[in-house]
């Protein structure tokens, strides 16, 4: 299934800007290492700005892998980066949850992360697990930590934020500890790590060394900076995802002048401005646009990508927040993208809801569904199975193939939606954000995660220790 939001004219018009502000513009570093690596490779400086070459750029794009593969720590849990199924993946950094059992919103602790985690593993369509930003836990090994925590508590694939640069030796340790070796890690990797530039056009020191040392770990780097229209980036929806692809390339041609063929990711996160309040804003339509603009981006050069999907303004897990969440991420999962993250998120990516995640797990699977696209054979056209209900003088009740594609799955089964006659509704009358409540205290009830074992376990808090101690 394939959908565009730029005309063939305008995805060309879009190109060439961004080149022009990588070669005019280009990008400013306080990093020496990420400086020297693209001075040493053909970009030239100018003022505190490095611009790129033609040269530099057809290198730089001409060897990123148009697929790959992340595992969680159960193997059936398999993220095919490059297919565009667009798996829903967890709320990364959010500093703020609502509570599961008083519905008020408060501070993100360690076990908060630990059981938004385990629900995430027990939800079918949940397929990638992010840390909420727990508030109880030392800045200094905060990442190391979430790393440990949501590997303890999820055997599925990982997307890590790198907070900054000092961190990344343990946050590999951690990884490498779970995955059984570094060279295990490098071949069935546990984790994605992104880094997040600063919008307009900067790499800050933290993201810019990670990034390298990221790549030179072999792991799958993500590209994730964050402009916001009318703010860190143009008020025009278009210019400011210029402005984003030249930041996201960037990072992309300076991982392939690392390691050519390195894992990369596009993960595109136009946001906007409230002019009124000036809130920044991760709701619909705006967010949804931008995120299948840059999506086609992406797809244009062949990279694997990931988009925000599930975000909105709304404040609690309602009709307002179904809606955005489903506006935003089916955008980008028609024009073709390989992750959707933000699942369980509210209020613009500042809460974690554990009744929203419920919630999005079921938008995931209608995602999922269309996506799938349509299946066009004879047996699907069902020619010979008209011609047989009306010669036979029979209803299609009645005929195999009914019950067949019925059993095949071609009508999408809801997990919470009500479909009910009212009168059979009329008896609970619950409301569906009543239903995903406790559903994900059904599911926290019981879902019992596979346990690293005690030596893995050991190895993850003896890394902490190290790390706390510098």
């Amino acid at each position: 299934m394939r959908f565009d939001y730029f005309s063939d004219n305008e995805l060309d018009q879009v190109h060439e800007a961004t080149l022009e502000i990588l070669k005019t513009i280009g990008i400013r570093t306080t990093s020496e290492r990420f400086k020297k690596l693209l001075l040493d490779n053909g970009c030239q400086e100018s003022g505190d700005r490095i611009l790129f070459t033609q040269e530099v750029i057809d290198r730089g794009m001409s060897t990123p892998p148009r697929s790959f593969n992340i595992y969680g720590r159960d193997e059936k849990n398999v993220v095919e980066f490059g297919k565009n199924k667009a798996y829903a993946q967890t709320c990364v950094g959010t500093p703020s949850i609502m509570d599961l059992e008083t519905n008020q919103k408060r501070d993100c602790m360690v076990q908060d992360l630990a059981d938004f985690c385990r629900l995430a593993d027990g939800l079918e369509f949940i397929h990638l697990v992010s840390p909420v930003f727990p508030r109880d836990v030392s800045q200094d090994v905060i990442v190391t930590v979430e790393t440990a925590t949501m590997l303890r508590n999820s055997t599925k694939p990982l997307r890590i934020c790198a907070e900054s640069s000092h961190e990344m030796k343990s946050i590999l340790e951690v990884l490498t500890a779970a995955a059984g070796g570094k060279k295990e890690l490098q071949e069935k990797p546990l984790a994605y790590i992104e880094v997040s530039p600063i919008s307009p056009l900067e790499y800050g020191f933290h993201p810019a060394e990670a990034l390298i040392d990221i790549v030179e770990s072999g792991l799958p780097l993500g590209v994730i900076p964050c402009p916001m229209m009318g703010a860190t980036g143009p008020m025009t929806l278009v210019g400011c995802v210029a402005q984003h692809n030249a930041e996201i390339l960037a990072g992309v041609i300076a991982s392939q002048l690392i390691k050519p063929g390195s894992p990369v990711i596009m993960s595109p996160r136009v946001t906007f401005m409230d002019m009124s309040s000036g809130v920044g804003l991760w709701a619909m339509p705006e967010m949804g646009l931008a995120a299948a603009a840059s999506i086609q981006m992406a797809r244009h050069y062949g990279i694997p990508s990931t988009a925000t999907g599930y975000s909105g303004a709304g404040k609690i897990a309602d009709a307002q927040s179904s809606y955005e969440h489903l506006y935003n991420a089916l955008l980008p999962a028609l024009i073709g993208t390989d992750i959707l993250a933000a699942a369980g998120s509210l209020d613009n990516c500042l809460t974690s809801c554990f009744a929203m995640l419920v919630l999005d797990n079921e938008l995931s699977s209608v995602i999922q569904r269309t996506v799938r696209g349509p299946i066009v054979s004879e047996d699907t056209l069902a020619v010979k199975v008209i011609g047989e209900v009306i010669s036979q003088g029979m209803t299609f009740l009645e005929h195999k193939h009914t019950r067949k594609a019925l059993r095949a799955g071609e009508l999408w089964q809801p997990i919470l939606s009500d479909r009910n006659t009212f009168e059979k509704w009329e008896i609970k009358g619950e409301t569906v954000e009543e239903k995903a409540r406790q559903m994900a205290k059904d599911i926290l009830a019981r879902h019992v995660v596979t346990p690293v074992s005690a030596e893995v376990d050991a190895e993850f808090d003896r890394i902490i220790a190290a790390a706390q101690q510098g």
